[in-house]
């Protein structure tokens, strides 16, 4: 599943191509030993421009090319108690050549904020009544790649299978996030749970560089692209899909909507006989200040998905 940024104007500036792929700081780390405190992101970042119609004035929106749900498999139905799995997080920033030290310092610091994103996403603190869920991550490095291929992969490219065939670390309970100014206009993508035996390799979650917290993709650079590609890696598929359907996305506690919900239109309901649409779920399409919360159901949907999929492999 993945996001897509419509009439994305990239705000930085386009770097030379380099034909050689290297690690430039293989080594560099940061440790989240813990939840920590939600970074602060400048404040030019908060304020989202949204008409009446509840999109966005300049057309950006999130749009998935990906809308048909996988064929369920048989789960173990788990219960997990709150912060029980620690995932261990590799980012792997990959760039078409090599930063200044001055970027280089940004985007592990970005790397530190995205994982301190997650970490309050599903640890329910984002919002008053946001479910807990069983998880929380633990970024055990952060690499730095150059290469100008795989610097603008599109989904599901030669690009992209090469990039994830020699940086994925780890077995299928170990998130492996590839950040890079990928094609298409797409924030992200992720693969899910089910998918792993078939193509272990592909296993992960790719974001646009601007999606990290304090990155360029206002209104999507909160950091909760990252939470909702993750919520796929774990399990979860959008709020709407399957529309009005009664399976929608196979979790009972979330409110069945018609179509995705884009800019904060608080109040919306395409399908009345549900409840009001949950435009403030990390599994809709609403801008990041708009998103804070996971639902019971879903974090019931994850743990068991994790413990079916991830745990112990």
């Amino acid at each position: 599943m993945s996001r897509r940024l419509r009439s994305f104007a990239r705000i930085g500036v386009r770097v030379a191509v380099v034909a050689s792929c290297a690690f430039v700081a293989a080594g560099t780390a940061a440790v989240v030993p813990g939840d920590t405190a939600e970074p602060a992101v400048a404040a030019d970042c908060f304020e989202p421009t949204v008409t009446t119609g509840g999109t966005r004035a300049n057309d950006q929106a999130r749009v998935d090319p990906h809308t048909e749900r996988l064929p369920e498999v048989p789960t173990v139905q788990a219960r997990l108690a709150a912060g029980s799995v620690r995932i261990p997080t590799y980012i792997n920033i990959i760039t078409a050549k090599p930063l200044t030290d001055t970027l280089l310092v940004k985007r592990e610091k970005q790397a530190v904020r995205q994982v301190r994103v997650l970490n309050r996403s599903y640890s329910g603190r984002s919002a008053a009544d946001a479910a807990q869920s069983p998880f929380r991550f633990s970024l055990v490095q952060t690499r730095f790649v150059v290469n100008s291929v795989w610097a603008t992969m599109g989904y599901g490219s030669a690009a992209e299978q090469a990039a994830k065939a020699t940086l994925r670390v780890g077995g299928a309970g170990t998130l492996n996030i590839y950040v890079a100014d990928i094609g298409d206009d797409l924030l992200g993508w992720a693969t899910f749970p089910q998918q792993f035996d078939a193509n272990p390799t592909n296993d992960g979650v790719v974001l646009l560089t601007g999606s990290l917290p304090g990155g360029s993709s206002e209104p999507y650079n909160r950091g909760d692209t990252g939470t909702h590609e993750v919520g796929h890696w774990l399990g979860l598929y959008h709020t709407f899909q399957g529309g009005c359907q009664p399976q929608n996305d196979l979790v009972q506690d979330t409110p069945a909507e018609k179509s995705p919900a884009y800019g904060c239109p608080a109040g919306r309901d395409t399908c009345r006989a549900t409840g009001v649409d949950p435009i403030d779920n990390f599994m809709d399409y609403s801008d990041d200040i708009c998103m804070d919360r996971f639902s019971p159901g879903q974090s019931s949907r994850m743990a068991s998905q994790w413990v079916t999929f991830r745990s112990g492999r």
